[in-house]
């Protein structure tokens, strides 16, 4: 079996950052984000409100969500 040393994978990590970065952002460019083309109803923007406001009080109350700062926020998704 082969055997691998941190400052080789760092050394391969470097010297193929750029190529991969340049490949990923070509092919985000090649294919834009799509938008919704229909405006939500009064209705779904309330029901969509209320599911999140649950979710993230949900999410403080179980200890996966703290507040860190003024306006940052830490989430732990792991279950």
């Amino acid at each position: 079996m082969r055997s691998v040393n941190i400052t080789q994978i760092n050394k391969n990590i470097a010297e193929n950052r750029k190529k991969v970065n340049a490949r990923l952002n070509e092919k985000r460019a090649a294919k834009p984000r799509i938008r919704r083309s229909r405006p939500r109803s009064e209705d779904e923007q309330k029901a969509l409100t209320e599911i999140t406001k649950a979710s993230v009080k949900r999410a403080k109350r179980e200890g996966k969500m703290k507040i860190i700062g003024n306006r940052r926020v830490y989430y732990d998704p792991s279950e």
